[in-house]
């Protein structure tokens, strides 16, 4: 099935609910997922369809091949799929996350309906993603981008300027304290863990902290790249609550950014680990930006580190002190929930976009 569709739920109704299609994985712990069930507990009526399901996953080289040459039939087919979906259900809100696959013509016919298209966009560079995405940016609606440079990015480079930054968030049904038993704690405890993707940055820092402190019980979790490192590479990425578990059962998490990509004026400043780690209870050792200090005190509900010097000095003094290490934990996890950092927060910045885009449409 390539559709996931779920009611109302009663007695948590807006005055207006929506009808909302939005393009989404299907998996809790996928981030655009847990926008799809932020709107729900909204009050929205939301069908969720995944382009995932009409990209294969083929690792052997020959079906990747294959999988090349057919890409324009995959594409047609995703967004013959999307435009049914939209027919059927006459959406007033199209909510996509990234979607790489969506083309502009798609838009065009959506937006023909009546119905406001806006984008999500989790990424540090929108020109990596395929020849799709940057055509389409500037047929949505409105683009919420989770990159602060990534407003002068697009209007620079596409003359996109109907957009916005709205930071990543936690799910609060998936980034929480989780209780582990014996079996959780022999896969997942270790000193220092790093979960996410490989970039030849974070590589480095990485092999530098495992040369600096021998001895360290560090792990990697992740895609298949992080194969470079097999003394330090679990073998697989972890998804949903066994992330939440890998981040609880680790002493220090690393919070580290994503180098400046092709299209990009700027590497990551943030990302979803900022606020993934501490709302779900870990201790975050995160780069220093200027940007994660704006969302976090340092030495309060995190601690950032600047260079790999000061991240040694920072691992070493943390693991030997416990109690502070737990204190900065726990008062991470309140700044996310009493800062409004969760999806059904940045839910409420989307929809009151979509009631201004909506009433502007009116007036027009």
């Amino acid at each position: 099935m390539k559709t996931e569709t779920e009611g109302l739920v009663e007695g948590n109704l807006n005055e207006n609910p929506l009808r909302i299609l939005a393009l989404s994985a299907l998996w809790q712990g996928a981030n655009d997922y847990a926008f799809v069930r932020a709107f729900r507990r909204a009050g929205h009526s939301v069908r969720a369809l995944s382009d995932r399901e009409y990209l294969p996953s083929w690792q052997s080289r020959p079906l990747r091949l294959i999988g090349r040459l057919i890409r324009k039939q995959i594409v047609d087919e995703f967004n013959s799929a999307l435009l049914r979906e939209a027919r059927m259900l006459r959406p007033d809100l199209l909510f996509v996350f990234k979607g790489p696959l969506v083309r502009a013509e798609s838009l065009k016919i959506i937006r023909s309906m009546g119905t406001i298209c806006i984008q999500f966009f989790p990424d540090v560079s929108f020109r990596t993603h395929g020849p799709y995405l940057p055509a389409a940016l500037a047929e949505y609606d409105w683009v919420f981008t989770t990159k602060s440079f990534g407003v002068n990015d697009m209007a620079a480079q596409l003359s996109v300027t109907q957009s916005s930054f709205l930071p990543h968030a936690f799910d609060p049904e998936t980034h929480m304290p989780v209780t582990c038993d014996q079996v959780d704690a022999d896969k997942y405890a270790c000193q220092v863990s790093f979960v996410g993707n490989h970039s030849p940055k974070k590589q480095q820092i990485i092999e530098n902290l495992n040369r600096a402190i021998p001895g360290l019980n560090m792990k990697v979790w992740g895609p298949f790249a992080w194969n470079v490192l097999p003394h330090l590479y679990q073998g697989q990425p972890v998804f949903g609550l066994e992330y939440a578990k890998a981040i609880g059962m680790s002493e220090i998490n690393l919070a580290l950014l994503s180098e400046q990509r092709t299209g990009a004026s700027s590497g990551d400043l943030i990302t979803a680990r900022t606020f993934e780690i501490p709302s779900s209870g870990g201790f975050m050792l995160h780069e220093r930006t200027t940007e994660a200090a704006a969302l976090f005190e340092d030495g309060r509900d995190c601690v950032m580190f600047s260079d790999d010097r000061d991240l040694v000095d920072k691992v070493r003094f943390y693991l030997a002190n416990v109690e502070e290490r737990n204190a900065i934990a726990k008062a991470g996890r309140q700044r996310c929930i009493d800062s409004g950092y969760s999806t059904d927060d940045r839910v409420r910045v989307i929809i009151s976009k979509y009631r201004e885009l909506r009433s502007l449409a009116g007036k027009g």
